[in-house]
C-alpha cells in the first residue's frame, strides 16, 4: 500500500488540536500559506481537508495525524489496523487523489506536486523503529514527522527546493472556487476570504466603501451556501431593478470561472420592489442575501426569514447592533480604465496628472469627498459609459453622502451632481468633470483635453492607465 495515495487520521476520541509539531512547521515555512478545514469543491462533490499547506518551493502538502503513543500500538500490526476497527483504529482518506483530480479538472495538468505528510506527535523516531514491521512497510519514513524531528529536516521531508517556483496564487485559484473573482480572474483579498468564512449566526453585515468587494463576497457566499446545502431556499435582493440582471450575470460568471458544480438558475435574484408582495404572500426563506441595506430594511428582511435562518447583507455604513465584517483594503471590481478629470491642462502633463490605483466607485467617492469640501455639488458632473453602472454609482454616492445626485434628463430643478451618459460628453460645461470609461470604450482623447480646466486624476486598477497617459500626450503633440 502506498502512503502517497492514502492518508491516515486518528480516531475521533483523540484530541489532535492544537498540535505543537504542526505549529512549529507553520513557523518554519514562512513562505507557505496554511489552510485549516479547507473546503474544496469538485463539480457536485466536496471535501474538507483538515490541514493543507501551499508552498512555492514544495507545492501542495497535506497533513494528517497519527496521534498514538508507543504503548497504544504495542502488539498492533498495521495490516490489522487498515482493515477493521482495532486498537489503533487507523482509517484512510484519499485527499491527495481528490486534489490531483481537481487540478486536472481545472488546468488539465498538475501545476504542482501533491504530497502527504503524517505527523506523529507522540512518537519519536526510535519508538517508531520499534513498532511492528508492518508499520514500516505501510508508512514510508521520509513522509513522517516525529515529535523529535529537528526543524532543519523539514526542508528534506517537504522537498523544498530553491529551483522550484510553483505559482501559489494559481494553485489557490484551482482549489478554492469561493475565493476567485471572475472579472479579474484573481483571488479575493484576505479580508474577503475571512468574510466568506465568517459564521453568520443569524445576521452578518459586510461593511465597506463602494468598490471594496462587498458584492463579490455576497455572491461567493451565496453560491458557497447553495453548494453546501442544495436544499436551502435562498434568495438575493438588490436595491435597484436594473441591477437584478447585473447580479444574475455575476452569478453566472462566478460559476463559469470557478468550476462550481451548480446551476446558476437555482439562485433567485430579485429587487427590493418585490419585498412587499413576498411578505404579503408569507414567503419564507432559509437564507437571504441583501446587497446595499440600511437600518430601515433590517426588520423587513427579518420578516421573510424562517426560524433559525440567516441574513447576509452589505452596507456602505455600519449598522447598529449587528455583527459586522469590515472591508478596508484591496478594492476590486471589474478592471476598467477610469479617467476622473477635474479638467486637463496638457502642458507639462506629468505635473498635472495624479495616478491612483483602485476601484471606479471607490475613487469616485474619494474625489467627490475632496471636491465637496470647497465646491458645491452643482459644480461637479459625472459621465459614465454604462447606464446600469451609472445608476449603481448614483445609489452608492447618495448612500455615502446624502441624496445629491440626479440624472441629467430627470424632470425638475437641476440641483446637485448631474449624471450623464458618455454620449453627452461634448455638451457638458462645468467646473469639475469626472469621466468614467471602460478600457474597451473608444473615446477621442482630444475630447478629454477639450474639457480641460485644472488638475486631473487618472484612476485605474490596470496598467492601461499608463497607455492612456501616453495616448493623451501623443494626441496633444500631434495637435501642436
Amino acid at each position: 500500500m502506498s502512503f502517497f495515495s492514502k492518508l491516515f487520521k486518528s480516531s475521533d476520541n483523540i484530541d489532535i488540536s492544537p498540535n505543537p509539531v504542526y505549529e512549529s512547521i507553520k513557523l518554519y515555512c514562512k513562505k507557505a500559506k496554511f489552510y485549516k478545514n479547507a473546503l474544496i469543491f469538485q463539480q457536485s462533490q466536496q471535501r474538507t481537508v483538515n490541514d493543507l499547506m501551499i508552498h512555492p518551493q514544495a507545492g501542495i502538502i497535506i497533513f494528517n495525524y497519527f496521534n498514538y503513543h508507543a504503548h497504544d500500538l504495542d502488539g498492533v500490526t498495521a495490516s490489522l489496523a487498515k482493515g477493521k476497527k482495532t486498537k489503533a483504529d487507523v482509517s484512510s482518506r484519499d485527499d491527495k487523489n481528490y486534489i490531483e483530480q481537481r487540478l486536472d479538472e481545472v488546468f488539465h495538468t498538475q501545476i504542482a506536486p501533491v504530497r502527504s505528510i503524517l505527523i506523529c506527535s507522540n512518537l519519536n523516531e526510535e519508538e517508531f523503529d520499534a513498532l511492528d514491521e508492518s508499520f514500516h512497510e505501510l508508512l514510508p519514513k521520509d513522509c513522517l514527522i516525529f515529535k523529535d524531528t529537528p526543524e532543519e529536516a523539514y526542508k528534506d521531508i517537504f522537498h523544498i527546493l530553491p529551483e522550484n517556483n510553483y505559482d501559489t496564487s494559481k494553485i489557490q485559484q484551482g482549489l478554492f472556487s469561493q475565493y476567485l473573482v471572475p472579472e479579474l480572474n484573481i483571488l479575493m483579498s484576505e479580508e474577503q476570504e475571512d468574510a466568506i468564512n465568517t459564521e453568520i449566526d443569524g445576521f452578518l453585515n459586510i461593511q465597506g466603501l463602494p468598490g471594496s468587494g462587498k458584492t463579490s463576497v455576497l455572491i461567493a457566499r451565496a453560491i458557497y451556501e447553495k453548494m453546501l446545502f442544495p436544499e436551502k431556499n435562498l434568495i438575493i435582493f438588490t436595491k435597484l431593478p436594473c441591477l437584478v440582471h447585473k447580479l444574475q450575470a455575476l452569478i453566472f460568471s462566478f460559476v463559469e470561472h470557478s468550476h462550481w458544480g451548480i446551476n446558476p438558475a437555482d439562485i433567485n435574484v430579485s429587487s427590493f420592489d418585490s419585498i412587499q408582495k413576498r411578505a404579503h404572500d408569507k414567503e419564507k426563506y432559509d437564507f437571504i442575501v441583501c446587497d446595499d441595506i440600511n437600518e430601515d430594511d433590517v426588520k423587513i428582511f427579518k420578516g421573510l426569514l424562517k426560524k433559525g435562518a440567516d441574513l447576509l447583507s452589505s452596507s456602505s455604513n455600519t449598522l447598529e447592533d449587528v455583527k459586522t465584517v469590515s472591508l478596508v483594503n484591496n478594492y476590486r471590481l471589474f478592471p476598467p480604465v477610469c479617467a476622473a478629470c477635474e479638467g486637463l491642462i496638457v502642458d507639462n502633463l506629468s505635473q498635472y496628472l495624479e495616478l491612483k490605483s483602485g476601484n471606479t466607485f471607490m475613487n469616485t467617492l474619494l474625489i467627490l469627498k475632496t471636491l465637496l469640501q470647497d465646491n458645491s455639488a452643482d459644480k461637479i458632473s459625472i459621465v459614465h459609459h454604462n447606464k446600469e453602472d451609472l445608476l449603481h454609482l448614483q445609489t452608492e454616492i447618495d448612500n455615502f453622502f446624502q441624496p445629491i445626485t440626479q440624472l441629467y434628463d430627470s424632470p425638475g430643478a437641476k440641483e446637485g451632481i448631474l449624471l450623464y451618459p458618455l454620449s453627452q460628453l461634448a455638451c457638458i460645461d462645468n467646473d469639475h468633470l469626472i469621466i468614467i470609461i471602460d478600457k474597451n470604450i473608444q473615446i477621442p482623447v482630444t475630447e478629454l483635453i477639450s474639457r480641460a480646466r485644472q488638475k486631473s486624476f487618472i484612476l485605474s486598477e490596470t496598467p492601461e492607465v499608463e497607455q492612456l497617459i501616453n495616448h493623451i500626450q501623443g494626441e496633444k503633440n500631434e495637435t501642436d
